[in-house]
């Protein structure tokens, strides 16, 4: 179970790096582009809509990871000051919310990137294929079903959730 919880945590590290890559192209896109509208008088035709996809990477392949580390918005307001019990089963709670909301949104972006995939959906100006960027929106989701899975099996478990664990 150690090799596949590593080989899990190395895949989300991995997706993530991806991520702040294209968080990093995006940027140096837009700040080219900007110089080249102020400069020359032209910006880069396509620059719009790869920076939006490269935003969808940037969010969608970092999603997972937050969640492992548990550096997403909580609100602890509340259970910070129940008993540990209570706690659990508030995490829990929250956990089937999430199992919810993720499981619909995976059906829901499924079906919209399967159905862009068939018309074979390109941007306007650049004609790049948009199938392949909404595919990491079930993807993340999942991976994500998997982080809490963990999270939950852990505090079931008593095991002790280590902080930033990777």
């Amino acid at each position: 179970m150690s090799f596949i919880s590593n080989v899990f945590d190395r895949l989300i590290r991995a997706i993530f790096y991806i991520g702040v890559i294209s968080g990093g192209i995006m940027a140096a896109l837009i700040l080219v582009s900007s110089l080249l509208r102020y400069v020359v008088g032209t910006p880069i035709s396509f620059s719009d809509e790869l920076a939006g996809l490269l935003f969808v990477t940037l969010a969608f392949t970092t999603f997972p990871l937050v969640m492992e580390r548990s550096e997403h918005i909580q609100l602890s307001i509340l259970t910070e000051r129940l008993n540990h019990g209570t706690q659990r089963v508030c995490r829990i709670f929250a956990s089937l919310i999430l199992f919810t909301f993720a499981t619909v949104f995976i059906y829901q972006s499924w079906a919209f990137m399967d159905f862009s995939r068939m018309i074979t959906s390109r941007t306007d100006v650049s004609g790049i294929l948009l199938w392949p960027w909404m595919a990491l929106m079930p993807i993340s989701m999942g991976l994500c079903i998997l982080v809490e899975l963990r999270a939950i099996f852990r505090i079931v478990t008593d095991r002790p959730i280590s902080e930033h664990s990777l």
